[in-house]
């Protein structure tokens, strides 16, 4: 009898140590969270692969909620190679750091923000060891630019050799719709108030951005009988409702939020929403779409947070992209923030004659001058900032006159739209796009008149 005891002990004793080895040997490659904009994001997957910056071999570990794949470290590494900055799924962390384990800078971009190279802020470490690195890198509060940013973060990896890939990405299966009852749980708020959003669909539209797109429509009334539900969802048919314009690959390129408890319906708010763990494979498309936290859209608030599920057939031909029209890779991804330019130094704003200034950025296609630009009739304190491509100016009109005045002069000079503008007594944003050149203008009020920020790609600057 006491020989079983003993025996019996020993095996539950063996049990737990094994049960604890696996626990301590099941680490975790990425824990922490980025803070930008007043928004904190949690990091759960990292990447680290060897590379070439400045001239510098050099280590980047790239941390995100959502995995990179195999064709975005092609980009990436493309963009590098022709000196540029890469770009991943947002919410993401870039840290690169120096053969020695030293940080040498960092990125980030979240939301509708991002934050070029910084240096000398940040403290962290990097170990190679059988392949593998494991470091950390912490923010405590990084004021320089624009937009407040801290993190703090953990990673333990493998590391991608020059020569190493990531496996290809598994070819999504189309097929009939799966046999998934629809559902979709969470918070979903308009100026505090609670919507219960307790029907889902999904659904193919017409391609966008040279890419294959698809409709999510959330709503609180059913739906499923609706030809065209994101246009009555829209029209606040089935009371409050979420409609979603989102890639295969989860980018998400329009939404419109219609809420009871607002008085602007069916407005836009592209750039505050993000989708995390988005998959689409086997005749369902699942994952959850969130805010991280409260918006505030040209004065409406509203906040996201929910998990779906649902069915969702092959692709019909006349939504498919035609071979000829998919998009070529890109060797620089293209951004719109006015700290992300190629300097691994920290943000310094040149002089009014440009002094000091380093060498601005030169998109593909570069021609069309800044200092060609039209402005207000009455600008004033006028700086060509070319080391972030960025023009700043001040005006005596309102928000709307300069919103007005600055379509109609940029009309004339051959810029289009490139979306809706989204014009507001307190906050408005233009785009317009002429060729590869880009701008997106900002306008608010400020000292009476009102203030005007263009972040430009694609221009001259010389």
């Amino acid at each position: 009898m006491t020989t079983r005891f003993i025996s019996l002990l020993m095996a539950v004793s063996t049990m737990g140590a094994a049960a604890l080895f696996a626990q301590e040997g099941a680490t975790k490659p990425a824990e922490g969270t980025l803070t930008l904009d007043e928004k904190t994001y949690t990091l759960k997957h990292a990447l680290a692969y060897e590379t070439t910056i400045d001239n510098e071999e050099a280590i980047e570990v790239v941390l995100s909620n959502q995995a990179v794949s195999a064709e975005q470290l092609k980009e990436a590494r493309a963009a590098e190679k022709e000196g540029g900055d890469p770009n991943f799924r947002r919410p993401f962390l870039r840290l690169v750091f120096k053969q020695t384990g030293e940080i040498k800078h960092w990125s980030a971009a979240a939301g509708g923000t991002s934050i070029g190279r910084r240096s000398g802020t940040a403290t962290g470490e990097l170990k190679l060891q059988d392949g593998r690195v494991n470091g950390k890198a912490t923010v405590a509060n990084d004021a320089q630019g624009m937009f407040p940013t801290s993190f703090d973060v953990r990673f333990d990896t493998a590391l991608l050799k020059a020569g190493d890939s990531l496996p290809t990405s598994t070819v999504r299966k189309g097929g009939p719709a799966a046999n998934v009852t629809p559902s979709v749980t969470g918070v979903f708020k308009g100026n505090g108030k609670e919507a219960k959003l307790a029907y889902v669909s999904a659904h193919w539209r017409e391609p966008f951005s040279d890419k294959t797109g698809m409709a999510l429509v959330f709503t609180e009334k059913d739906h499923s009988k609706e030809k065209k539900p994101d246009t009555g969802a829209l029209f606040g048919k089935f009371g409050s409702a979420l409609i979603i314009s989102i890639h295969e690959d989860g980018g998400i390129y329009g939404c419109q939020v219609v809420h009871s408890a607002h008085q602007k319906q069916g407005f836009s708010s592209i750039g505050s929403i993000e989708a995390t763990d988005f998959t689409y494979a086997d005749g369902r498309v699942e994952g959850e779409l969130t805010t991280n936290g409260e918006v505030d859209t040209f004065g409406e608030k509203w906040e996201v947070k929910i998990k779906f599920v649902a069915p969702l057939g092959e692709i019909p031909k006349e939504f498919q992209v035609a071979e000829s029209k998919k998009p070529a890779q890109e060797t620089k991804p293209a951004t719109s923030d006015p700290d992300d330019y190629d300097d691994d130094a920290d943000d310094t704003e040149p002089s009014a004659n440009g002094s000091g200034a380093k060498p601005a950025r030169q998109s593909a296609g570069a021609g069309f001058k800044a200092k060609d630009l039209a402005l207000t009739k009455d600008a004033t304190d006028v700086e060509y900032k070319a080391l972030v491509e960025q023009l700043v100016f001040k005006t005596k009109a309102d928000v709307k006159s300069v919103c007005t005045e600055l379509a109609a002069k940029l009309k004339a000079q051959g810029w289009t739209n490139e979306g809706r503008d989204m014009v507001n007594p307190q906050s408005s944003i233009l785009k317009r796009k002429r060729g590869e050149a880009t701008l997106t203008i900002f306008v608010k009020p400020a000292d009476g008149g009102s203030e005007v920020k263009m972040m430009t790609e694609g221009l001259s600057w010389e």
